[in-house]
């Protein structure tokens, strides 16, 4: 079936799996983690999930990305920092050069979701001069991003990629 899409994801807290299944069950698509995509269908469009591990895809969708040739590809994730940020940009730019350019990049989106709190931890225990470093203003960025994805995420994600894949 030539417009069958597969929804494949990689997820470490859950907040991108979440998004996955979400946009799957919207699309009418299969859903996969990076760990098993042996069912994926072989022309299937694909809705590639990340989440953001320093200002790029993490380790296992970046593998699953260098893999892919001449696929049709939506890009979506999840990131603790705010989706209209500079960050935000830069990390999808930065997704965006893992695809061989045999690769059709439809769009992309990263909407927020929660820090993982073994991060926080980590984050607390760094200089204050670390850019990452724990601070009140950081701990207020950290409490809003507890609280996604949520519904409205899921929806900019979902309107995202209906318009690319229509």
């Amino acid at each position: 079936m030539a417009n069958e899409v597969a929804v494949i994801y990689s997820s470490r807290t859950g907040n991108t799996e979440k998004v996955a299944k979400q946009l799957a069950e919207a699309l009418g698509a299969t859903c996969h983690s990076v760990k098993d995509t042996s069912a994926v269908p072989e022309g299937a469009t694909l809705c590639v999930g990340t989440w953001i591990d320093r200002g790029t895809a993490d380790a296992a969708a970046k593998k699953y990305i260098e893999s892919l040739r001449g696929r049709r590809v939506f890009i979506y994730g999840t990131l603790g920092a705010e989706p209209d940020s500079e960050h935000c940009a830069k990390c999808i730019a930065n997704i965006r050069t893992l695809f061989d350019p045999s690769n059709e990049i439809l769009g992309a989106i990263l909407v927020q979701g929660a820090i993982d709190p073994m991060l926080i931890e980590m984050f607390k225990s760094m200089p204050k001069d670390n850019v990452h470093a724990y601070t009140e203003e950081s701990a207020v960025r950290y409490a809003a991003a507890a609280r996604h994805p949520d519904a409205a995420d899921f929806a900019r994600v979902i309107a995202a990629a209906r318009e690319v894949l229509a």
